[in-house]
């Protein structure tokens, strides 16, 4: 008899091209269902957006300016298109939930179900398993929502020329430019460690949610307003275009504090209530006109705003370090994938 020496078996790698199409099928639900929310939403963008674009011509065309025809149409596109209700807040939560969805389920899912077993023995290893899995996702879920930005900057339009509603405002900054890539892949990394954490799809979900909105919350309101220091402008009238901070009133060019302000008002029977520089007068106080009589005594209201200039160097800072803490999450993942046993 004739002995063979059987030949030693070597495993390639899965290649990257079969774990693409892996991808696709774990993607595909998530990606239809985001390609109908977006088709949707970008359907009624056009639509409106190409009547508020006749309603903002035909004010803008009118002639004389200071008739009463064209201030009643100035006053209805202001009433039609000023609030912008319901719309506003989906866009501003549109990218954290894409982001979140399309994140949570990526290890959560098989880590839920067990079928990670599976997949990390068939030749292509959890970490390569977990980069073709988290790349197209990671890439592809921001830029859909960039591409929406960009219609939702184009249906803005008028509303920033009209001096409605300026680019750095909370409810628009985040939802156009880059900052939008920025916040889909920050949803995206949240639910993805959240996934890791709690190796279950609705609680990542929820938790990566939740963890968007706080930060997105925080960013409006103490981080973004103040990524350059605020520019000034004395008098009544605010600068055009620009994000005002705050308010408040100088006399003799030292600032002065709301309860002299307040002090001054009821030194001639006007209740007021005084907040972030403004004044708003009770009903039936009488004919004495509180910004009126308030510069007569030497008060000067002064505004801290950011211009609309630093609206492209604040969308590039915000998606720099979005992006820095997608990245420094999802290499958080990969390090806790490691250090799992199978």
């Amino acid at each position: 008899m004739t002995a063979l020496a059987a030949a030693p078996l070597t495993l390639r790698p899965v290649r990257w091209s079969r774990l693409g199409w892996v991808a696709w099928r774990r993607y595909r639900f998530s990606l239809f269902s985001v390609l109908g929310v977006l088709g949707s939403l970008s359907v009624y963008l056009v639509i409106e957006g190409n009547r508020m674009r006749s309603a903002w011509a035909s004010f803008t065309g009118c002639h004389p300016a200071g008739s009463a025809r064209c201030q009643f149409a100035g006053q209805n596109f202001r009433d039609s298109y000023g609030d912008p209700g319901l719309l506003g807040v989906i866009l501003l939560f549109l990218p954290g939930l894409v982001g979140a969805f399309a994140g949570a389920p990526v290890l959560a899912r098989d880590l839920e179900t067990g079928t990670f077993r599976y997949a990390w023995t068939q030749g292509a290893g959890r970490m390569r398993w977990a980069v073709a899995a988290v790349v197209p996702g990671l890439v592809g879920s921001a830029a859909l929502l960039a591409a929406f930005g960009a219609l939702v900057s184009w249906y803005d339009r008028p509303l920033v020329d009209a001096d409605i509603t300026p680019r750095l405002h909370a409810t628009v900054f985040p939802a156009t430019g880059l900052a939008v890539a920025g916040w889909t892949m920050a949803g995206f990394a949240l639910g993805l460690f959240a996934g890791a954490l709690w190796r279950r799809v609705v609680p990542a979900l929820a938790t990566a949610f939740a963890a968007w909105f706080g930060l997105a919350f925080l960013t409006a309101d103490v981080l973004r307003p103040h990524y350059a220091a605020l520019r000034t402008k004395a008098g009544l009238n605010d600068p055009a275009h620009a994000l005002v901070v705050d308010r408040w009133w100088t006399k003799g060019g030292v600032r002065v504090s709301d309860a002299e302000i307040n002090s001054a008002l009821n030194a001639v029977g006007i209740q007021s209530q005084i907040g972030r520089g403004r004044v708003a007068v009770h009903p039936g106080v009488g004919n004495v006109d509180p910004m009126q009589y308030l510069l007569a005594h030497g008060y000067q209201p002064v505004s801290g705003y950011q211009p609309d200039s630093r609206y492209w160097p604040f969308q590039w800072l915000e998606f720099g370090w979005l992006t820095a803490l997608s990245a420094g999450l999802i290499g958080a993942t990969l390090w806790l994938l490691r250090r799992w046993s199978s």
